[in-house]
């Protein structure tokens, strides 16, 4: 593949007297555009497309990228969320923990991860695990970060029932040790009665 570029040459009257041009071989740039083209549809597709809610930040914690994941189930929009936008999703009485606590995370540039509930587009919390892993370069600065939230909402629903079960359990088994504690002492009584 070849690019031309030509421009004329005129004389005092304006009249064009001659064409400089050139011709540039940029076969191997076409295919490089059409490679990177190719790869960021991939990424698009793939980053739409996984379970989690996706995001991209800066050093300083400045988020610049959501997936599609994130948009469809917050009801926002970047210009919504760039930065920390994110603050008007998360639930009141946790908000200020996740600001310490990524404020923080964000100056270790350490692998961090937190759960908290974050409103979806139907006004409803859910529960998600939030994970950030830093992006290096070769020198080992944090040129950004890769976070993903996973809804765990039913996996919490279900240790708490389990919880509670066990906790019922428990109380059952207390109580029916207590009974038998009772029978015991009532038979050792009615025994003692029978020697005397």
């Amino acid at each position: 593949m070849v690019s031309g570029q030509a421009l004329p040459r005129r004389d005092a009257a304006g009249n064009v007297t001659t064409w400089f041009g050139t011709c540039t071989d940029i076969h191997d740039q076409k295919l490089a555009s059409e490679q990177l083209l190719e790869r960021e549809s991939e990424f698009t597709t793939l980053a739409d497309n996984v379970a989690q809610l996706s995001w991209m930040a800066r050093p300083d914690g400045h988020i610049y990228w959501y997936n599609k994941r994130w948009y469809d189930y917050t009801g926002t929009n970047l210009a919504e969320m760039e930065g920390w936008g994110w603050e008007k999703v998360h639930h009141p009485d946790h908000l200020q923990v996740v600001i310490d606590f990524v404020s923080n995370a964000w100056t270790m540039g350490q692998p961090w991860e937190l759960t908290f509930p974050l409103r979806g587009h139907d006004g409803q919390y859910r529960w998600f695990l939030t994970r950030a892993m830093p992006v290096r370069d070769e020198q080992g600065h944090t040129i950004r970060w890769l976070g993903t939230n996973t809804d765990v909402t039913e996996m919490r629903q279900l240790q708490e029932q389990l919880q509670n079960s066990y906790a019922d359990l428990e109380a059952k088994v207390t109580f029916r040790n207590l009974e038998l504690e009772h029978e015991v002492q009532r038979l050792r009584k009615q025994l003692g009665e029978q020697a005397g």
